[in-house]
């Protein structure tokens, strides 16, 4: 499988045209170590709208297609569904599975030969294993050649496999950095100043010793959210690599996965991080830090946006900031990315209702709705300097600055087992049960032994 660790480089060109455009003079964005404030959001007389409408589906006769995808962020899969049906008399019978059951379904189903769905949802994470099983249609004449620069260009290549697109990209997200406010006031942070890893450490010393707040951060060290939203990043924005081209083990011969272990380690021992994260997930470090008894969240798009507007998530609405993950060295920043791409099975009985219903949910509009109301980033480019997305989503611009810094995850087929390996390695760090060069030393041997399998 090749891997696909490219940078959103069209992506960055858009997004700085939309933030020049966009940014207000006298105040700052904390996503760049100079400024201190978010901005404003754009209005419509300063960006220009996407113009293209949702795709309009012919009428056909009554056919029902079958949907296999995860949680309904925002109730976009159910309002596009139920407004394809009016349009098109096309009936979406929709399967959601829940996040922690998502892979084992999507697998078991696949492997029994597809269970009569027509569209099945591909999250980045079980991208390479989903796509080596032979199980999806190529999709190519959704994409024309004409049509990807529309796109950002990284999650493209990422769904695809060997010249074939598998995947319709629906939406992107990554790692970020949230912080309180108030707590980092009160200790007299200045987040701007917050560039490194050391000048994170720095700053949870100065909030234990004004007893700001009762943790400066909460480890994810459970899994699934410890790669991405601990460890992983951790590593990531160290300037460290985990596999080389054939999978076998290099993040021995670097400090950065060392320098990791040895940076949540000191966290725990010095009384900063919350040492109650050994056991949580990247969802339950959302409702710690939302709790407001914590300074800083390590954690997903959703996750970050929640914590600043779901009264229901977060008593501290209206106060959380965000700065770009903090790097080491000469890497400035860095963090791992995620997407969710929607594929048409071969077994599918409707591939051409399905194919619409794809391009329908994947429209400028549709996409809107799911960044609006489901946190979720567009991966149409052109979406990226849309002003009600903007005024909506309070962080848009800051949120999709880290973006610039991302890459996706190894496309190693057993990923997912040793994520699983790296959590426990953390936990037992956190806990005191082995010595980080242990844990780099028993990882390492971990991943040749899932090689040799």
């Amino acid at each position: 499988m090749k891997t696909k660790v490219l940078f959103f480089i069209t992506f960055i060109v858009v997004l700085s045209l939309a933030m020049a455009a966009c940014a207000p003079t006298t105040e700052a964005t904390p996503a760049v170590p100079a400024e201190t404030e978010p901005p404003q959001a754009p209005t419509q007389e300063t960006i220009e709208q996407p113009t293209e409408p949702a795709p309009q589906p012919t009428q056909a006769e009554s056919v029902t297609i079958r949907m296999l995808v995860r949680p309904d962020e925002g109730g976009n899969v159910a309002k596009y569904a139920a407004q394809f049906e009016q349009e098109t008399g096309i009936k979406v019978a929709v399967d959601f599975v829940a996040w922690n059951e998502i892979t084992n379904k999507t697998l078991t189903t696949l492997a029994s030969g597809g269970g009569g769905y027509d569209i099945v949802f591909m999250p980045s994470a079980d991208a390479p294993k989903l796509a080596a099983g032979g199980w999806f249609e190529p999709i190519n004449d959704l994409m024309p050649e004409s049509e990807k620069p529309n796109w950002l260009p990284t999650v493209v290549d990422f769904y695809t496999f060997d010249g074939q697109l598998l995947a319709m990209p629906w939406y992107a997200g990554g790692a970020h950095m949230s912080y309180n406010k108030e707590i980092l006031e009160k200790a007299g942070v200045d987040p701007a100043g917050i560039v490194t890893w050391d000048d994170f450490m720095a700053a949870c010393k100065k909030i234990k010793e004004s007893a700001a707040a009762e943790f400066c951060f909460t480890p994810s060290a459970k899994f699934p959210g410890n790669f991405y939203y601990n460890w992983g990043t951790m590593v990531l924005s160290r300037g460290g690599e985990f596999f080389d081209e054939n999978g076998a083990p290099i993040f021995q011969n670097s400090t950065a996965a060392l320098d990791a272990f040895q940076f949540l380690k000191d966290g725990v021992d010095n009384g900063y991080f919350n040492p109650a994260g050994v056991a949580m997930d990247d969802y339950e470090t959302l409702i710690v830090f939302g709790s407001g008894n914590t300074a800083f969240l390590l954690d997903s798009t959703w996750a970050s946006t929640q914590a600043n507007r779901n009264p229901d998530l977060s008593t501290i609405t209206g106060k959380v900031g965000y700065i770009l993950v903090p790097g080491a060295g000469e890497v400035r920043s860095a963090a791992y990315l995620y997407a969710g791409g929607l594929g048409v099975l071969k077994t599918s009985t409707h591939k051409e209702e399905a194919k619409q219903f794809i391009v329908y949910l994947t429209s400028a509009e549709a996409q809107k709705h799911h960044a609006i109301e489901g946190a979720n980033m567009p991966t149409r480019i052109a979406l990226y300097e849309d002003a009600e997305i903007a005024a909506a989503w309070p962080g848009f611009t800051e949120l999709a600055a880290q973006l610039n810094y991302g890459r996706f995850v190894p496309t190693v087929p057993w990923f997912d087992e040793w994520r699983r390996l790296a959590a426990s390695a953390v936990q037992e760090v956190m806990s005191g049960t082995k010595t980080p060069q242990e844990a780099v030393d028993w990882l390492v041997a971990e991943t040749e032994r899932l090689r040799s399998q």
